[in-house]
Formats: C-alpha cells, structure tokens, sequence
C-alpha cells in the first residue's frame, strides 16, 4: 500500500473509527487508544504503539469490506445520542458493576495468594465503581438534561440561559477527566490480568470474572468513545453556535 487512502488521510483515530465502528477492532487489536486517546493523527498512533501502519491500514481495508452496513453514530442528533448513551450503557454500566465487585472480592480471597494479582484488581475496582457512578449521574442530572436544551433552543431559534456549571465545554472538560482516570484504572486492570488470560487452576466464579471485566473494557470503550469523539463535539459545537447569535 504506497499511501494513505483518502477516507483516512489526514483522520485521527477517533474519527476512523466513528466513520465504522468495526474499525474499533483493528485498533483493539495493536493496543491503540481509539476513545480517550482518540484525538491522535493514525501516523502518530500506530508510530507510537509499535505497529506496522501498512498493516494496520490492510486490517482496517479488510473490515470495512465485510458486508453489513456500519452505524453512523455521528449522524445522530445530540439528544438522541444522549438517551442512547443512557440506555445503552448507563444502564449496563450500573447492573454490572455489583457482580464484578462480588466477583473480585471473592476470586482474591480464595486465588489471592497463588495469583496476587487478583487481591490488585479487587482493590482497585471499587474506585472505578464509586468514580463510574458518580461520573453517571453528573451526565443524566446535569449534561444531558442541558444538551436536550440546547437541542431545543436551536429547533426554537433561541438563545439557552446559561447553566449553573457554567458551560457544556466547562463541564465536558470534566467529564473527558474523569473518562482519561477510568481508562487508566481499567487498563492497569487489563495488564494486571494479562489481558484476562485466565490461569489452569482457575474455578468458574474465577471465569466469570474476567469474561465480565473483559466485556466492560469493551463496553466502556465504546461509551467513552461515543462521548468524547461524537457527542461532546457536537455539544460544543452546537453550543458555541447559539451563544454566538
């Protein structure tokens, strides 16, 4: 492949990914950050991580050629994406995170002296949990409820009071923080568990665990990716707009 293909030129990682989904694999795949480091040019992120960019870009060839039409996210308007976000992952999010807490817990007591590494995860995962609820509600009692006013005021054709936290930038400035902190807990969670390679004398709870952890990393991969590289944007964009009137 003797240069970038046009669709891709120019286009960070974030915005590759966002253009396809499926796309987010490949990136998964080599170790490269598509939600909270998705800002990177894909020069830079695949330089960075080590990964041949003639590979990467024949993997990424490959997946958009399989049939199936790929959800554009970016099309969405921002309050609708909000209440995806909500639904989609909110609550996911929330039902989960008792069990995997249970589930640590007890994989450490029995497993923790053979396999310390699970006495790490099990205390590092009620941070992430208190840190994910918290982060959750600031979005549904705050965030939300003021894009779905911004979304309003544009279909009015008016200008919306500004909100008690100040800005939507102000907060989502916040909000990316506190997406950066989590993706740093939850991938010292992956390497502690070797990418939740799951040991012979494992028990099933043992199992469990780290399917679990394993389809929240994804899960949470791709709320954070909807968040920071489509509906903040389009919140600050959209926000900018009508205060400039």
């Amino acid at each position: 492949m003797d240069r970038i293909p046009d669709r891709i030129a120019g286009k960070s990682v974030g915005e590759i990914v966002t253009a396809d989904y499926r796309t987010a694999s490949v990136f998964t795949r080599y170790g490269i950050d598509f939600c909270c480091g998705g800002q990177k040019p894909i020069e830079q992120a695949t330089e960075e991580a080590g990964v041949s960019l003639e590979t990467l870009l024949r993997d990424l060839d490959d997946v958009e050629k399989e049939p199936g039409v790929a959800e554009r996210y970016d099309q969405w308007t921002a309050d609708f994406l909000a209440d995806y976000v909500v639904n989609q992952f909110h609550t996911y999010t929330r039902n989960v995170m008792p069990g995997i807490l249970e589930y640590a817990a007890t994989v450490a007591n029995v497993h923790g002296d053979t396999h310390p590494e699970t006495r790490v995860i099990a205390a590092l995962w009620p941070k992430v949990q208190g840190e994910l609820v918290m982060h959750m509600q600031k979005e549904e009692l705050l965030l939300f409820p003021y894009i779905k006013r911004l979304v309003r005021s544009e279909a009015e054709g008016n200008t919306p009071a500004p909100p008690p936290f100040g800005s939507a930038e102000d907060l989502i400035q916040q909000m990316e923080a506190e997406h950066d902190d989590t993706g740093d807990a939850l991938a010292e969670i992956e390497q502690r568990s070797g990418g939740y390679a799951i040991p012979d004398d494992a028990c099933a709870t043992y199992k469990a665990l780290y399917s679990m952890l394993r389809e929240f990393d994804e899960a949470t991969k791709k709320h954070v990716h909807l968040e920071n590289n489509i509906l903040f944007p389009k919140t600050i964009r959209l926000e900018r707009s009508l205060r400039a009137v």
